[in-house]
């Protein structure tokens, strides 16, 4: 089953720009990318979604709760902001709940002895229509990301992130 949120609209199109507020609520992406694009599997588990710590190096992490009940996507805080282009977010989601499928993060039959060989998760997200997707958002961190994130690092943001995820987990930023 998945978890969204009560007030999240229903939406025809990820392109509808009236439907996503600013702050880019991921329960309607997660929503709409496994209803368009995932129909075929039906969720195991409980699988919740958030926005977390602003990673360098990860736009997103999907694990198990330690009871198996739960799986948890976290998606890096920075794909909320404006500048970072949409396609970015929904690769993300959507790289997500392939690993999801293949069984990491999830009480699915692993398919594969690692989560990346042989690229399949680009594979199955091509298979899966979100090819054109994938280009873009390969061609926007390849270019944009690193001076996009060192930006947002010289702002301050980053560290305002940083504290406010990690006081949500009960610890202190340092």
């Amino acid at each position: 089953m998945l978890l969204m949120t009560a007030e999240s609209p229903v939406i025809n199109s990820i392109n509808d720009a009236s439907v996503f507020s600013p702050e880019r609520d991921i329960n309607v992406y997660l929503e709409h990318i496994w209803k368009s694009y995932f129909a075929d599997i039906q969720p195991v588990n409980e699988v919740c979604i958030a926005y977390c710590y602003p990673w360098k190096t990860r736009l997103g992490v999907i694990r198990m709760t330690l009871d198996e009940n739960t799986s948890f996507i976290g998606i890096n805080s920075l794909l909320q902001v404006a500048q970072v282009p949409e396609c970015v977010l929904i690769t993300t989601i959507a790289h997500e709940l392939v690993h999801y499928v293949h069984g990491f993060g999830s009480p699915r039959p692993r398919l594969y002895q690692h989560p990346h060989a042989n690229s399949v998760v680009d594979k199955e997200l091509e298979q899966r229509s979100l090819g054109e997707q994938l280009y873009l958002c390969n061609e926007w961190v390849d270019k944009e990301w690193y001076p996009f994130y060192d930006k947002q690092q010289k702002a301050g943001w980053v560290s305002w992130l940083s504290a406010r995820y990690s006081a949500r987990r009960g610890r202190r930023s340092r």
